[in-house]
């Protein structure tokens, strides 16, 4: 027999760990959770969650298990070779004292801690033949063992415990497992990485308090009114600019907070402002660059930064940043959303500008919401405009949630309404003619729908001399990096230099700028008061000649189709914005204006049954309404475009012996060191300078089209392929095959 029963093989430099050992681990993250938020569970319910850290890995003493975590030379011979391993999870359930439990618990408790043991983790179905022979003929030789170890076991193992695992099917009927299950499992996770399960949170109050009286100033109404109802859920619409962003977190004040927004950029901004400029340290950064964005900000703590990571990953922080995606998930209830829901029961949950997201991020959204407010968390809406369509579904779902009597708008230092914005409508087409023709002010952003249009206006200005400048997302990592930065040094209010920037949608939220006047195509009117929004973004605009203009195109502007499917936005959308925004021609667009036409726009019945946007939406929340729990296997990818990181072939040509050497070096730490994670993921960050992120569609055409040239490899799951479409550093990457390439 075994000495030792063990939970943890030996890895890496650690040791191995006995099932006392972890079990142990667990009991201190336990008190570590109960201590930090004694008040997400009743008493009861304290007690189940701590009987399912005491049993949940006490099935792994049998044979197999024990084997299996050890080397050739320490095992023992297994009289029940010929069966399949039974998953430790149903066997710990064989080990626990089914009628010692039945005298402290009730039955719907003692299914509860049953489950939670019994499905800690996700395996497969149990194979009734082969856990009864184990329970009958193997678990009896660990008994003494056990007991030596130190586990209260005073019943022999039992194959009677079948009843008290069976889910039922209705979500609610879950909600006491979830809970138990989801804690379980975080709990868990941070026992092995031996990291503390949660840390404890420090009071945004008083942070934003200090932050507020260093730049003499004072809570305004919108942060005063969050203040004062941390306990409800919210649905705010308040002007751009106002402070959402400080009154969210006046709202999360002493309590766990997750902070979403809809793009990385934003998330990086905010994370980097709550801890430099408001001096909360313990906030997270979640999204799907965190460790090459922890890398650079813990450039001399490489294993800090790791543990980090690992927390943020478990929800562990008290105050995360993240994209909508990494957390809203869990509504497709696939195998182990547990985790995320039971944590979400007990925090305050923020989503900034809902507007930005699709008719399915949405329908997730909304159903995630019900779900959360169920199990008893809390959440918080900001937008400066807020499609009356999405209350129509929240109450629809009846989810509880309470909205101010009016929108909380940007005062000028009078007290009254800041206007900001003159609107003209031109239905036409935007060329470099109408700009020039407007008056190229000091500084000007034109904003169009897609990235073709965007070159071709640019070849425009520059064939008549004037220089411009060009942003949109098909650009290299590392030049568009260099384009951001120059776009936000010209755009700092206090900057008096002028210039002309043309841009596509990637500067409506996320890139914080200020220029004078606005050029853009009209998508609908949610993206155009986001566009409209980097323009005198903080500033009074007393001048009459319209600072805003926008073209609805001689027939439609660009990426705009009454086919859906080859449409930026939805065509109903398009043309009922244009509908209303006539009717505003030539006017003084305040907030409160703004927030009126998107009543107009974006309700049920002004929208219609037809728009593909309501029919999404529609569609989406009822499969997430009749899914059963557990019924996907997988979890969803919440991605509107499943994108692919590509290298330009003139860019590997450029750059080809520092790719060639960057590679050639990581095949030496493989061989040598594979243990250097740092020094791999900095050679990961590196090549991905040289990458432009597309259209997996365009990626298809281009291996179709014997475009693909090779694999850049970082190893077995990551690969950068270049490929001979056009680029350059001017224009960005065109779908047209570059003639020069000479691998052909």
């Amino acid at each position: 027999m075994f000495e030792r029963l063990l939970a943890k093989s030996v890895k890496g430099s650690g040791k191995a760990e006995t099932i006392m050992e972890h079990t142990l681990n667990l009991l201190s993250e336990y008190k570590t959770l109960k201590a930090t938020y004694p008040n997400i569970l009743t008493e009861s319910e304290w007690e189940i969650l701590r009987d399912a850290c005491y049993y949940h890995d006490i099935g792994k003493a049998n044979t197999k298990f024990q084997n299996k975590i050890r080397d050739l030379k320490e095992r023992i011979e297994d009289e029940l070779k010929e069966l399949e391993e039974v998953p430790h999870a149903y066997l710990s359930c064989a080990y626990m004292p089914i009628k010692k439990l039945r005298e402290k618990y009730s039955k719907n408790e003692l299914k509860c801690l049953m489950m939670a043991v019994y499905y800690h983790h996700e395996r497969k179905e149990e194979n009734q033949i082969a856990s009864e022979a184990v329970i009958e003929k193997d678990l009896p030789k660990y008994i003494e063992a056990l007991k030596k170890e130190g586990f209260d076991l005073p019943e022999p193992p039992s194959k009677n415990y079948s009843r008290y695992v069976k889910k039922p099917l209705k979500l609610q009927e879950l909600y006491p497992f979830i809970r138990i299950k989801g804690l379980l499992n975080k709990i868990d996770h941070a026992a092995s990485a031996h990291l503390p399960v949660e840390l404890p949170p420090e009071n945004l109050t008083n942070y934003l308090d200090k932050f507020m009286k260093n730049l003499n100033s004072q809570p305004n109404e919108l942060q005063t009114y969050l203040k004062n109802h941390p306990g409800e859920n919210l649905v705010i619409v308040a002007s751009t600019g106002i402070g959402k962003t400080e009154g969210a977190l006046y709202w999360i004040g002493e309590e766990k907070g997750i902070f979403t927004l809809p793009l990385k950029v934003s998330i990086n901004a905010i994370y980097d402002r709550i801890k430099n400029e408001i001096g909360y340290t313990n906030v997270g950064l979640l999204h799907s660059d965190s460790q090459l964005e922890y890398m650079k900000r813990f450039e001399e703590e490489f294993e800090f930064s790791l543990s980090v990571l690992k927390q943020t990953k478990q929800l562990s922080m008290p105050l995360t940043v993240s994209t909508i995606d990494q957390v809203i998930d869990f509504a497709f209830l696939y195998p182990g959303f547990e985790l995320k829901l039971s944590t979400l029961s007990y925090c305050k949950f923020v989503i900034d500008e809902i507007q930005m997201y699709s008719p399915r991020l949405v329908a997730f959204i909304i159903m995630g919401l019900k779900y959360i407010t169920e199990m008893g968390g809390k959440f918080l809406i900001m937008t400066a405009t807020l499609p009356p369509l999405f209350i129509h579904f929240l109450e629809k779902e009846k989810i509880p949630f309470k909205r101010p009597d009016k929108p909380f708008l940007k005062l000028n230092e009078k007290g009254q309404v800041i206007s900001r914005h003159v609107m003209k409508i031109q239905q036409k087409d935007l060329t470099a003619e109408e700009a020039i023709d407007h008056g190229l002010k000091r500084k000007t952003l034109i904003i169009v729908n897609t990235v073709t249009k965007a070159q071709q206006l640019y070849k425009e200005f520059k064939e008549k001399g004037i220089k411009v400048q060009l942003l949109h997302s098909r650009f290299t990592k590392k030049d568009r990096f260099e384009k951001e930065t120059s776009i936000k040094k010209l755009g700092k209010k206090t900057c008096t230099d002028s210039g002309i920037w043309i841009t596509t949608q990637v500067v409506e939220a996320s890139i914080d700028i200020d220029f004078d006047v606005l050029f853009t195509e009209l998508s609908e009117a949610t993206g155009l008061f986001q566009r409209m929004g980097r323009v005198y973004r903080g500033r009074e605009y007393e001048g009459q000649e319209p600072n805003v203009y926008v073209y609805t195109g001689d027939f439609l502007p660009s990426g705009i189709s009454e086919t859906n499917k080859k449409s930026v936005v939805d065509y109903v959308a398009f043309e009922k914005s244009k509908e209303v925004l006539l009717q505003y021609d030539g006017q003084r667009i305040s907030e409160a204006l703004k927030m009126e036409i998107i009543e107009q726009i974006y309700s049920l019945e002004n929208l219609g049954e037809e728009s593909e946007y309501v029919q999404e939406l529609k569609n989406t929340i009822n499969q997430l309404k009749n899914l059963l729990p557990y019924e996907q296997k997988e979890k969803p990818k919440l991605r509107d475009i499943e994108n692919v990181q590509i290298i330009p072939y003139s860019v590997y040509q450029k750059n080809e012996k520092t790719i060639v050497d960057l590679e050639e070096e990581l095949e030496r730490i493989k061989q040598e060191s594979p243990n250097n994670l740092k020094r791999k993921l900095e050679i990961q960050q590196q090549l991905q300078e040289f990458t432009v992120e597309i259209p997996y569609w365009a990626y298809k055409k281009a291996l179709n089209s014997n475009l693909f040239a090779r694999n850049v490899s970082m190893g077995r799951f990551i690969h950068f392929p270049v490929l001979s479409y056009k680029y350059s550093a001017e224009l960005g990457l065109i779908y047209d095959i570059d003639e020069d390439a000479n691998f052909m």
